[in-house]
């Protein structure tokens, strides 16, 4: 049994995007931006291979692939379009280091995910359940706690903390001691409550997290919740029932969809870098010292 377990493939899902916004911003803060030799700014890449690198190294998937948002409007967008409306464009910087990262994450020899009209954290779902229905151990890196709506039996999602090497992975056996909700659904129906500023999406005025916590262990979700609103005292059900729509739409905004058909055989991602391409794009980028980093 034990070597069945070890011989299953492990699939590292990772959020792109996520990994790039830390290495640029770790960087950017003491002004270390670096530039290649064309004047382009190559912090965010060259940090972005040192997170890779170190968890493909610290937790040894046999399976690799990188997911990516694809364009800034999405269907949330159609439902709300107040949806990350408030959110700065990034940093000048910043912006041509998007494009190569595409290049880079291929020349490594990992698949690069993405599907218009969804983010990459749709993508990264429907990947997850496509391979967990399987049986295959999916881990997701990334650096959002969204994505612990997505842990399962065969899905855990590991969160990057500050520094390199630094992670905190939860699955069903550590989810309630981390965040004290008992199923990954109701990370959901928390938000659904409590909202989300980074997202801009509304939840019910004046619900905070302590509050949404208490609720969601009550009712155990929002259907419940209102099912059984007269339980709920005074101001606080008038605030829930004068909100109920926008608090369904809430969660309907926070859920990760897992739907979508994502066409990538799990052969694809076996990782098996190619040494010479990445070498190649790695001296474009003026980083060729990271290739001593790479985990092969």
């Amino acid at each position: 049994m034990n070597s069945q377990l070890e011989n299953r493939p492990s699939l590292m899902i990772i959020d792109s995007y996520a990994l790039l916004f830390r290495g640029f911003y770790a960087t950017a803060a003491t002004g270390n931006y670096m530039r290649n030799e064309q004047g382009m700014c190559t912090n965010g890449l060259y940090q972005f291979t040192r997170y890779m690198q170190d968890a493909i190294r610290t937790f040894r998937p046999t399976h690799v692939a990188c997911a990516f948002d694809m364009g800034a409007k999405t269907f949330r967008n159609e439902l709300y379009p107040a949806y990350k409306a408030h959110r700065e464009e990034p940093p000048e910087e910043l912006i041509p280091q998007f494009d190569r990262l595409w290049d880079l994450v291929e020349a490594f020899g990992i698949p690069c995910l993405g599907k218009e009209g969804y983010e990459a954290d749709d993508v990264i779902g429907s990947f997850a359940a496509q391979c967990s229905a399987q049986g295959i151990h999916v881990n997701i890196l990334t650096g959002d706690g969204d994505a612990l709506q997505l842990i399962n039996e065969h899905t855990h999602v590991t969160l990057m903390k500050k520094g390199i090497g630094n992670y905190l992975t939860i699955g069903l056996h550590n989810l309630e001691q981390e965040r004290q909700v008992k199923r990954p659904d109701q990370i959901i129906d928390m938000k659904a409550l409590m909202g989300d500023a980074s997202d801009n999406i509304p939840g019910c005025p004046q619900v905070g997290p302590k509050t949404a916590l208490k609720l969601i262990r009550e009712f155990d979700h929002v259907d419940g919740l209102f099912s059984r609103i007269d339980e709920v005292p005074g101001k606080l059900r008038e605030r829930l029932l004068e909100h109920k729509d926008i608090i369904y739409l809430s969660r309907e905004l926070a859920t990760i969809r897992t739907d979508l058909d994502i066409d990538c055989p799990l052969e694809k991602c076996v990782y098996k870098p190619d040494l010479a391409r990445l070498a190649e794009r790695l001296e474009q980028l003026d980083c060729s010292n990271i290739m001593r980093a790479v985990a092969v």
